[in-house]
C-alpha cells in the first residue's frame, strides 16, 4: 500500500498543496510550525476520517476559508483509487474515485495508516477511554464489520443503561430485558474477542521490535477484560452470567458495568507496569515498538503493508536510538517522517530517501 500524491485546499497553513511521495522513506523537514505535522494530520484524516490531534473537524479548515478539501492517489491491493473528503459547516463529504460514500464503514480500511508522534505516550499515562480509543481505530482499518458492530453495541448500551433506570424506577419487564441483554453481550463478545485477538497479535511481534531499538528484553501488552475466561468461547456464558449477578449493583448505578466499555490494556515490562514503574523514555519507547509491531500485524491480516507516518520522531531521541529506529524500518514501507534536522542520521539500510523542505505551508525543495 503507497500514496502517492497528496493534494491540500485550505488544510490548516495550507491554501493549496500537491505532494508526491516516493514508495520507500520520505522525509519532510522543517522548522517548528512550517506545516510538517499538518501533511501527517492530512494523510491519517484521509484514512480515518478524523485527525490524531483530537480535534474538532472545524479546526483543520484554514481561517477565513470555508471548507477544507483533502484528496490523495493510493495504491492498494484492490489497485488505484482516488480518496477525497471535503469538509465544512454541512460535516463531511467521502468520495472514492469521486462516488460519494455515505456509509463509514466502506470508506475506512481504503488507506491503511499507523500514526507515531510525541503526544503517544499518551497512550500510557491517559486513562483506559484513550485506549480504548486507540483498539477500535487500529482494528477498523482491518475488519470491514468492525465500526458497524461498535456503534451498534453502542446503540444498544445506550439502550441498556436507559433502562436498567426505568428499573430503578420500579417498572420491570423481564421478558424485554433478557432479550436486551442477549443482545448486548452478543455485540461486547464480538468486540472483546477482536481486541483480544489484535493484542495477542501485537505480543508476537513487541518484544523483539523492542528489544531492537532499545535494547531491554521483556515487553509486552496485558489485556484487561471484566469477563475472564481461558476458553473464549464460553465467553457468552460468562458474561450472561456476570451481569445476571451484577443486576442489582447495575440498577443502582444506572449503568452496565461488563462489557468491552470497561475493559484497558496495559504495558508490562519485565512483570512491572510501565505507567508506574517505567521511565519516561521507557514510555515513549514502548509506544514505538507497539506502533512499528503494528506494521506486522496489519500485513499478517489485510496481506498489505500500511503506511508508517512518524512524527517528530527524533526531537526526544539520542543518536543512538535515531539510527537504531531508522535502521529498523525497510524499503518495503512507506514511510513518511517529519523531523527539524537529520543530525547525526545514517540511512544505510534505505534506499535513496525522497527529502522535503516545508516553509511556511510551502515546499520550498525537495532532493
Amino acid at each position: 500500500m503507497k500514496i502517492e500524491k497528496l493534494y491540500l485546499k485550505n488544510f490548516r497553513n495550507y491554501d493549496n498543496l500537491e505532494i508526491n511521495f516516493c514508495d520507500k522513506l520520505n522525509i519532510i523537514i522543517g522548522n517548528n510550525a512550517q506545516g510538517k505535522t499538518n501533511i501527517l494530520e492530512a494523510i491519517y484524516y484521509l484514512a480515518i476520517t478524523k485527525s490524531f490531534l483530537l480535534v474538532n473537524d472545524k479546526m483543520v479548515v484554514k481561517k477565513d476559508t470555508i471548507y477544507s478539501l483533502i484528496k490523495g492517489d493510493i495504491f492498494n491491493n484492490n489497485g488505484f483509487k482516488r480518496l477525497s473528503i471535503l469538509i465544512n459547516s454541512n460535516g463531511k463529504k467521502l468520495e472514492i474515485n469521486e462516488k460519494e460514500i455515505k456509509k463509514h464503514y466502506e470508506y475506512v480500511g481504503n488507506l491503511k495508516v499507523i500514526i507515531f508522534s510525541p503526544d503517544n505516550v499518551r497512550l500510557i499515562k491517559d486513562g483506559p477511554l484513550n485506549r480504548r480509543r486507540f483498539l477500535n481505530i487500529e482494528i477498523s482499518q482491518l475488519y470491514l464489520n468492525y465500526i458497524n458492530t461498535l456503534n451498534e453495541f453502542n446503540i444498544v448500551l445506550k439502550q441498556r443503561n436507559e433502562y436498567l433506570k426505568v428499573i430503578r424506577g420500579g417498572s420491570y419487564n423481564e421478558t424485554y430485558f433478557r432479550i436486551l441483554n442477549k443482545k448486548y453481550v452478543d455485540l461486547a463478545v464480538y468486540i472483546i474477542r477482536y481486541r483480544d485477538d489484535f493484542i495477542n497479535r501485537v505480543n508476537k511481534y513487541i518484544g523483539d521490535v523492542f528489544l531492537r531499538i532499545s535494547g531491554y528484553n521483556g515487553l509486552y501488552i496485558k489485556y484487561i477484560s471484566n469477563i475472564e475466561v481461558e476458553d473464549i468461547s464460553l465467553m457468552k456464558e460468562k458474561m450472561l452470567e456476570k451481569i445476571e449477578n451484577m443486576k442489582d449493583r447495575e440498577v443502582i448505578y444506572g449503568s452496565s458495568l461488563v462489557g468491552p466499555q470497561r475493559d484497558d490494556f496495559e504495558f508490562i515490562l519485565d512483570n512491572n507496569d510501565l505507567l508506574t514503574y517505567g521511565s519516561q523514555g521507557q514510555q515513549k519507547m514502548a509506544v514505538l515498538s507497539l506502533k512499528l509491531a503494528e506494521i506486522d500485524v496489519f500485513k499478517e491480516i489485510s496481506l498489505e503493508n500500511p503506511i508508517l507516518l512518524l512524527d517528530d520522531l527524533f526531537s526526544e531521541l539520542d543518536v543512538d536510538k535515531r539510527n537504531k529506529v531508522i535502521n529498523y524500518l525497510n524499503n518495503d514501507i512507506q514511510t513518511i517522517v517529519t523531523t527539524t534536522d537529520l543530525n547525526n542520521i545514517t540511512f544505510s539500510s534505505i534506499d535513496n530517501p525522497n527529502i522535503y523542505k516545508i516553509d511556511n505551508g510551502k515546499v520550498v525543495c525537495k532532493n
